[in-house]
């Protein structure tokens, strides 16, 4: 399929902002980066990588940057074989990309990394690990990952009751070993025990039953570690809820679920979190009128969140939203609207909530699910799903031209014409250099 994307307006580069640091969402072990000028050539050894399932065959598949910052290969890659019904993805304690997925013909979901010494059975890919089922469910609706404060990996879904479900990755246990050592000042070993760290005799906890029903769930690591939950039900009522502890094991060590749709806002469609660069969890989600509203925790990793306010109006209703930090973590939202239309709308100043308000810069032919994420030298990357007529969709691509840069690439790259059925996108941290 020829490019489908035309460009509309570009629109002038942002003013300088203030230094401000950033904790990022998707990676496990959080790390902080100053406010970095734009040209800044290098600051994360990553590359961005699309995990799919395709709609043909239902086949795993992914497709990575060659190298930090490089091209896309023209080919997809299998993960696992087989056919697939729904996943998502997201990376391991060192950095490894994760994926949790359903086989087709099962309620198992299975665990599938990229394999530490990439020479893994399919692709450098592990072989898929049966991590189960939670008991009574027959299908998914949303699969979501996070990781914790440990950098262990969490599950969270919603099936087909509107159950939530949760499940995660058990903490290494103590253990206690004897050594041998020679003391200070002495020639003669002796034997002591000491405690060590070593990997847990259950690698997956039980599928454990949250309080609840919802029909969407989406999860993220805040700054402080703690992950944090957004979901929305069957009425369109949004609610949020958090670990109360860094380490949550059981039911009791999160907060009740608080509704936070208001009569003035009515219900929400879809939910964008991302951490910004105070160290705050920030949420923006869209009305049923397809305005964006924004909320967010103040102070950072405290229960208290603002009241609703807008970034900025927009004459036509959006359909869709993406929310995602630039390099030097400020925030980055983009929509598209009735009309195809793509807009985006940067987040100047985190302290004043300055905004530089919705700006179009290009436009799709049809609907279209947006993803944001950022290269190895920090300038954003838009990922668009384009819903075909027929039912096939297609992958696009395109890059910011710097980092607190206004201006975009004039021309899409495409990742596939069609038959795409779902994607993440997420940033290996052992990509091949």
């Amino acid at each position: 399929m020829a490019n489908t994307a035309a460009p509309t307006s570009k629109a002038p580069t942002p003013a300088a902002k203030e230094t401000a640091a950033s904790a990022t969402a998707t990676s496990p072990t959080a790390p902080v980066y100053q406010h970095m000028p734009a040209g800044t050539s290098f600051f994360e050894l990553s590359r961005l990588m699309v995990v799919a399932i395709d709609s043909a065959a239902g086949r795993l598949i992914q497709k990575a940057q060659t190298s930090p910052n490089g091209p896309w290969p023209a080919a997809w890659s299998i993960i696992a074989p087989g056919a697939w019904v729904i996943m998502t993805a997201g990376l391991t304690k060192d950095g490894r990309v994760a994926v949790v997925a359903q086989p087709s013909g099962t309620t198992n979901l299975s665990f599938i990394t990229e394999d530490p010494n990439q020479i893994g059975p399919v692709d450098k890919w592990s072989a898929p690990v049966s991590i189960g089922a939670p008991p009574g469910a027959f299908s998914y609706q949303k699969l979501s990952m996070a990781n914790d404060a440990d950098g262990r990996i969490e599950i969270f879904l919603t099936d087909n009751q509107g159950r939530i479900w949760w499940i995660y990755q058990n903490p290494d246990q103590i253990v206690q070993v004897q050594k041998t050592i020679t003391p200070p000042g002495s020639t003669t070993p002796i034997v002591v025990t000491v405690d060590v760290l070593a990997p847990p005799a259950k690698p997956w906890s039980d599928w454990i039953q949250l309080t609840g029903q919802l029909v969407t769930v989406t999860a993220i690591r805040q700054g402080d570690g703690r992950i944090a939950l957004f979901g929305i039900n069957s009425n369109l009522h949004l609610y949020r809820c958090q670990q109360a502890t860094a380490q949550a094991l059981k039911v009791a060590d999160w907060t009740g679920w608080v509704q936070i749709d208001t009569t003035q806002t009515g219900g929400f469609i879809e939910m964008a979190p991302v951490i910004g660069p105070l160290g705050a969890t920030n949420l923006f989600a869209l009305t049923q009128n397809g305005q964006v509203l924004h909320t967010r925790q103040m102070p950072a990793g405290s229960d208290t969140w603002t009241q609703w306010a807008t970034p900025g109006y927009t004459r036509a209703s959006n359909l869709t939203l993406a929310a995602g930090i630039q390099g030097d973590g400020d925030i980055v939202l983009a929509a598209s609207d009735q009309q195809h239309f793509l807009q985006f709308n940067a987040q100047w100043d985190a302290y004043t909530q300055n905004w530089s308000g919705w700006r179009d810069f290009n436009k799709s032919l049809y609907p279209a699910r947006l993803t944001l994420n950022y290269n190895a030298d920090g300038r954003l990357a838009l990922f668009m799903l384009m819903l075909m007529p027929d039912g096939t969709n297609g992958l696009w691509t395109l890059n910011q031209m710097g980092i607190d840069s206004s201006e975009w690439e004039y021309a899409w790259t495409s990742l596939t014409d069609n038959n795409l059925k779902q994607i993440v996108v997420v940033r290996d941290l052992t990509p091949p250099v």
